[in-house]
């Protein structure tokens, strides 16, 4: 396999990337032929699913977009991840998580070692330098056992007492910090980054029912959607229009004038909804006597204005959607 490097571009990067996910058991649709710009790939392996954005500069990588990908991600149940090769601070390095926006980013490398060879990366760049994760609790037993003081650590360790105490207690050190204790007590302390990929809580504003920015069919959908008891989360710059949900159900939300501004992507939506394993309904406004199309239920605006309940919506879906089959 060739080896990704700081002049690769951008179209090889991605097939690389493809790769190492396949190779690793991901099932993924690749999202470039569309419009989205908050991620490239979706993945997934058994529960672990992934929105992936490839970029060689990551500070091409807005907080618009972040803040859209975060909240698509945590809708989903997925996790967002940026590769990237540099920033305006020069090449990414390997084995190290850094990030944009509150989104973790890594090497194409380091996700070749986390997927392919199951060796995580070590270390996170947080404000104030590089930092790793210190087991704790073996570094209070063997200070303890060995009768060694918090003052007289601190002063090996070129810390204060408190930071020791913080270590103990779970807390990051700086990587020139942990050397000195590995050191000294001749043992590794220094902890793999496990949960580098968890995304962020979700925010509370993601789903609305104000619509009023919205013009044209799709506010006039969103507003029906509303109505009738859903809520919606609008996306601007991602592979689909929208995500709706009630109580019960969440789809993935396409619109547009006719069925036919849809021919073109029948295959790449259909794989979205597979890997997702998430249901999706095409809105078109024109009427249409199609009821789905590669298995996704389509609602024109006729049928939806007749829709006065959340079950009406989804029994009108389940009526138009055949069997699926699982991505497993």
């Amino acid at each position: 396999m060739k080896k990704v490097t700081g002049a690769s571009k951008r179209d090889e990067v991605i097939g690389w990337i493809k790769e190492i996910l396949a190779k690793a058991g991901f099932y993924l649709v690749e999202c470039t032929s569309l419009r989205s710009m908050t991620f490239d790939i979706i993945a997934r392996r058994d529960r672990d699913l992934l929105l992936i954005k490839i970029l060689r500069n990551v500070d091409g990588f807005s907080r618009e977009n972040a803040v859209e990908m975060k909240r698509v991600a945590s809708a989903l149940d997925g996790k967002p991840i940026i590769i990237g090769l540099h920033s305006g601070g020069g090449v990414l390095e390997d084995g190290i998580v850094y990030s944009r926006f509150g989104i973790p980013i890594i090497t194409p490398e380091t996700i070749r070692d986390e997927f392919l060879d199951g060796v995580p990366p070590f270390i996170i760049a947080e404000p104030g330098g590089l930092y790793v994760r210190i087991d704790g609790e073996m570094l209070r037993t063997i200070r303890e056992e060995m009768a060694i003081s918090l003052g007289a650590l601190s002063e090996i360790a070129g810390v204060s007492r408190r930071a020791i105490q913080m270590y103990e207690g779970g807390m990051k050190a700086m990587i020139d910090v942990a050397q000195r204790l590995e050191e000294f007590f001749n043992r590794p302390f220094v902890l793999p980054l496990e949960d580098w990929r968890t995304n962020g809580p979700e925010q509370n504003d993601e789903w609305t029912n104000d619509f009023d920015e919205f013009t044209g069919f799709d506010g006039t959908v969103y507003r029906m959607l509303s109505e009738i008891g859903y809520s919606v989360l609008p996306t601007r710059h991602s592979v689909f229009d929208a995500l709706t949900k009630d109580r019960k159900s969440l789809y993935i939300a396409w619109l547009g004038e006719e069925i036919g501004e849809f021919k073109n992507k029948f295959e790449i939506l259909d794989n979205i909804i597979r890997i997702t394993e998430r249901n999706a309904l095409i809105f078109v406004e024109r009427k249409t006597d199609r009821d789905a199309v590669k298995g996704i239920p389509v609602v024109d605006r006729d049928n939806l204005l007749k829709l006065q309940f959340p079950e009406e919506l989804a029994a009108y879906a389940q009526e138009r959607r055949p069997p699926r089959e699982d991505v497993h």
